[in-house]
């Protein structure tokens, strides 16, 4: 019998698709030679799209687009029709996901199946990046286990990383981590009092997730565009954020000029050119040092810990620069950059461990967020066979998405939800893949 799982990695814009199928290693599951997608959504009568259409559509200002996903939902009263029937503009996400499921099945499976045949049992595993809330995590995994996924199960990145950098000897296992994470120009950082342990405090700080020369470089990189191309209506901020990562890698190699294409935030690319001394001219005003400095001092105050006793760990591309290094360096004693080949390892080590466990699920811990209730919150059980099952209730909606607010619950065991009967799709426009069929049609 073939054995496989699908990872998907979820941050507030972007979706990333991973697989192992067999005692093959693991993969990209690509469509379109890219397994990074945007998270936009087009829906017009029948028609959904996925990505980079979608979003096109979306900075087209189609009122039939969607973005900011993670905004959006939290506005209960915001739907969308399709096949006819209106549905919770949640749901966009279990559309596009279940999308790339069907790819999978049918593209490296050679399943000529329905998707609705596999859920019950599909391994599906989440990832979710830092800037993913645990509230926001908890309803995306309502909106699979509502639909009859029951094999899921969360990753748990870095604990992993943590992990497979003390094995390499990166990392004394003796040592207390404060993890820095730099995403979408927000510096994210948590503290572990060991390698092994939880979190022990966090805090993060806006306009601060980058090395202050990758900053200042996509600073200029905008200016440059929007200089040349004074048609364009963007938001500065934005674009910034999104450059970040491409701005990282430029910097890796050193020279005078640098030119190239960059890529924005609504999917076109616009040449640029930028003198390297105008950037180190630049870099002599900078002056925000001091922000992350009393950032890492009152976590670790909070923490009870000495400057010794901790290790500064920079898991990012944008923070992981000998600049940005060397600056933390002259205050704190232990700072270490997170590598290519670490990341490459700690996914290793992320299906290796899915594959000991014979891609069975463990349970989900479900956060349940604090709003005043559309609906109330049915938690699932374990799966049991289905010949042992009770009659199954109807199942309920959850609630919208809330302010943040991190509050942990532990489920009691009720039964789990019917499996829905979904009609058939038809297939998207601008995507080859089979679509998916409905999601369950949910009763309040």
């Amino acid at each position: 019998m073939m054995k496989f799982c699908v990872l998907a990695k979820i941050s507030k814009r972007m979706v990333s698709f991973w697989y192992q199928s067999d005692s093959n290693a693991y993969a990209p599951l690509s469509i379109k030679e890219s397994n990074e997608i945007p998270l936009y959504f087009y829906v017009n009568g029948n028609d959904f799209i996925f990505g980079s259409t979608a979003r096109e559509r979306f900075n087209r200002h189609d009122p039939n687009a969607y973005g900011n996903y993670f905004e959006i939902i939290k506005d209960p009263g915001k739907h969308f029709t399709i096949y006819g029937n209106k549905k919770p503009v949640k749901q966009l996400f279990y559309y596009g996901i279940e999308q790339y499921l069907s790819h999978f099945l049918n593209t490296v499976l050679y399943k000529t199946d329905s998707i609705e045949s596999y859920r019950q049992h599909f391994p599906m595993r989440f990832l979710f990046d830092t800037d993913i809330e645990d509230n926001e995590q908890s309803l995306i995994e309502h909106l699979f286990q509502e639909a009859g996924y029951f094999n899921l199960d969360r990753v748990q990145y870095h604990k992993t990383l943590l992990d497979v950098l003390v094995q390499k000897g990166t990392l004394p296992p003796g040592k207390s981590v404060l993890l820095l994470s730099g995403i979408d120009d927000v510096l994210y950082l948590k503290l572990y009092k060991h390698h092994q342990a939880e979190a022990i405090g966090s805090f993060k700080l806006e306009g601060q997730g980058a090395d202050p020369r990758v900053r200042i470089l996509a600073d200029m990189i905008v200016e440059y565009i929007v200089l040349q191309n004074s048609y364009l209506s963007i938001d500065k901020d934005t674009e910034i954020a999104v450059l970040l990562p491409f701005c990282a890698s430029l910097l890796e190699q050193s020279s005078p000029i640098i030119k190239g294409d960059a890529e924005l935030s609504d999917g076109n690319k616009y040449w640029f050119k930028v003198n390297e001394k105008n950037l180190n001219d630049r870099l002599q005003y900078y002056s925000n040092d001091s922000m992350i400095y009393t950032a890492i001092d009152d976590l670790l105050k909070s923490g009870g810990l000495l400057i010794d006793e901790v290790v500064i760990l920079l898991a990012t591309e944008e923070i992981s620069t000998s600049y940005f290094s060397n600056k933390l360096l002259k205050r704190y004693h232990h700072v270490k950059e997170v590598k290519a080949a670490d990341i490459k390892d700690t996914m290793k080590s992320i299906f290796a461990e899915i594959s000991s466990s014979n891609y069975k699920a463990k349970s989900i811990p479900v956060i349940a967020p604090i709003v005043k209730p559309v609906a109330p919150i049915v938690p699932v059980a374990p799966v049991v066979p289905v010949a042992k099952r009770p009659p199954l209730p109807t199942p309920k909606l959850p609630p919208a998405l809330p302010p943040k607010k991190e509050v942990t619950v532990v489920p009691p065991k009720v039964n789990i939800p019917k499996v829905p009967d979904m009609k058939p799709a038809m297939p998207a426009k601008t995507i080859p893949v089979k679509l998916p069929p409905l999601p369950p049609k949910k009763t309040q």
